[in-house]
């Protein structure tokens, strides 16, 4: 059953694969250039000594403040860009996979063989799930890379603006989005309302699960008569309240595990529907 979900669903395994490894292509020439640009001021000792322009100016490093309107471009493109990149992916390949059995009535063929339903459901959803998951970590994997010599360069302040695009964060989010997308359209048996749906619950369940595994985990706080949050910290309320750099990863993690009980949740709602539903 597995090889027959596979070579079904083959095709939109494809188009996501090239999507990702194009966007993944680019964030490589990006990076690289961004590399190549930072590479004699590196040398020079500019690096980590802030980006103030009144620190730079007649030092031998003043070239640096050209780097952020270079790269600027690099924030909408790859930080916002690559969750709507997975989001899509996600919704595309999760929208159709019981909604368009439905639509071609299928599903009469499909349901009425030896191949129990659950069965059918399972092995169809495993098999996209599996490959949306490596092709999220892909390209958060890439995006990590990218961003480590923007905020070299001082484009941005730590990699904390970058939480939601790197990282394990993709993997997640692109299988939420193809969660909301399998129950919507198991439910609708329409695939093109199913992606809106899947686009918009994903995008309010984003800022939601993002939002509190910000607030609600442990936080630092600063002390002292002028408290302030380190460089590499996110801040949480005014200056006072943030997370440390070593919390980074175990952020992600959680953040990771939120959005995969989410959609373990919604998977099991879309197999309702499809359990319920008969001809």
């Amino acid at each position: 059953m597995t090889w027959f979900a596979w070579r079904q669903h083959r095709g939109q395994a494809l188009w996501a694969a090239l999507t990702v490894a194009a966007l993944c292509a680019l964030m490589l020439r990006v990076g690289l250039h961004a590399s190549h640009t930072l590479a004699p001021f590196r040398a020079a000792g500019c690096i980590g000594r802030g980006q103030d322009p009144s620190e730079l100016h007649g030092s031998g490093c003043a070239g640096l403040e050209g780097f952020g309107p270079d790269f600027n471009y690099a924030i909408p493109l790859f930080e916002l860009g690559v969750p709507l990149v997975v989001a899509v992916i996600g919704a595309l390949v999760g929208a159709p996979l019981v909604a368009r059995e439905f639509e071609q009535r299928t599903h009469l063929a499909a349901w009425t063989q030896s191949v129990p339903r659950r069965r059918w459901y399972t092995a169809k959803v495993l098999t996209a799930a599996a490959v949306l998951a490596l092709t999220g970590l892909i390209a958060g994997l890439a995006n990590d890379r990218l961003q480590r010599p923007l905020t070299e360069g001082g484009l941005t302040s730590s990699r904390w603006p970058w939480f939601f695009s790197v990282g394990l964060a993709p993997v997640g989010e692109i299988l939420l989005s193809f969660a909301l997308a399998v129950a919507a359209g198991a439910w609708l048996r329409r695939t093109l309302p199913a992606v809106g749906i899947a686009l918009v619950g994903f995008l309010v369940l984003l800022l939601c699960t993002g939002r509190a595994v910000q607030t609600l985990t442990p936080t630092s706080h600063t002390t002292g008569p002028r408290p302030s949050v380190p460089r590499d910290g996110w801040i949480i309320h005014g200056n006072s309240s943030y997370h440390p750099a070593s919390q980074f990863w175990p952020l992600q993690v959680t953040f990771l595990i939120t959005l995969l009980v989410l959609a373990t949740g919604l998977l099991a709602f879309g197999w309702r529907a499809t359990r319920t539903h008969g001809a």
